[in-house]
């Protein structure tokens, strides 16, 4: 699963950030990252994202950032697929220049405080309240229907609500991040056989290892340099990711089976590595997602 660049053309000279009511199924059903950052609004539908090693689930009302080179895909759900490729307005997209709009962060002593919005965009981030995210959808309209200087406005307007809400969560992991911008090759093979073949309970250092062409001494100290993790932490936590995705969708399976098809071959790991990610066990987590 090879993430595909894609050219959002959002640094012509002709404007600053560039926004779509509409995702085309073609394009976000597929593994792709580009060079601005995102803001993405779900007007309406649900499924299932994939951002960097993390799965989770979108509904209506979702509000999404993702930083430069940062993986993701939405898949819909199945029933949805084909009313979201005759739907004219289901989303909201601004892609910006990153570099273009911290130069003016930088000028004006007002916007500092976006640095820190910027610095948490690098991991991802999901804003779920839906009530407090209708504020960023009128904004979103607004700016999709003006065409003056007023937009740059909105756009600051938009900045500014999001850097204020704290009811977010972070997506992709801090060790994951340090890997997206390593050239291609490497650590990018790793990943991508990594999250094609997370439920494989035979995975081993020394075939992961063998797949960049390293011994498995030498493959630990890079990945650990890179990353800051080892790399069955970088894997389990793929493998916690899905193991949520399932607990919160699939209610025909048990946990058992869950953490089986996860990639784990006994309960115990699966229970200590689920605590060890999330803080709770597999059952408590269940019982808090219930709504």
């Amino acid at each position: 699963m090879k993430s595909v660049l894609l050219n959002k053309k959002s640094l012509s000279n002709q404007e600053s950030f560039v926004i779509n009511s509409k995702i085309y199924p073609q394009v976000y059903s597929l593994w792709h990252h580009h060079a601005e950052y995102e803001v993405l609004y779900i007007v309406k539908h649900s499924g299932t994202a994939y951002v960097g090693d993390k799965i989770l689930s979108y509904e209506e009302g979702y509000l999404m950032l993702f930083c430069a080179n940062l993986p993701h895909m939405l898949v819909p759900k199945v029933s949805q697929k084909h009313a979201i490729e005759e739907s004219a307005e289901e989303a909201y997209v601004i892609h910006f220049s990153i570099e273009m709009i911290s130069k003016i962060v930088d000028y004006i002593p007002e916007f500092r405080p976006l640095k820190k919005l910027f610095n948490d965009w690098q991991r991802g981030m999901v804003f779920k309240n839906t009530k407090k995210n209708e504020a960023i959808l009128k904004i979103m309209q607004k700016i999709a229907q003006d065409t003056s200087f007023n937009r740059m406005t909105h756009f600051f307007e938009l900045l500014n609500i999001i850097e204020s809400d704290e009811d977010f969560e972070f997506i992709a992991n801090p060790g994951y991040m340090s890997s997206i911008n390593l050239p291609k090759g490497r650590l990018d093979k790793v990943y991508e056989n990594s999250i094609n073949n997370f439920n494989d309970s035979s995975i081993c250092l020394a075939n992961v290892a063998a797949s960049i062409n390293m011994n498995k001494a030498a493959f630990c100290r890079y990945f650990k340099k890179i990353t800051n993790k080892t790399y069955f932490e970088f894997l389990n936590e793929i493998r916690i990711g899905h193991a949520c995705k399932m607990l919160i969708e699939d209610k025909n399976k048990n946990i058992s089976d869950i953490a089986y098809s996860s990639g784990f071959n006994n309960m115990s790991n699966f229970n200590r590595q689920f605590k060890l990610i999330k803080g709770k066990s597999p059952s408590t987590y269940i019982k808090l997602r219930k709504f």
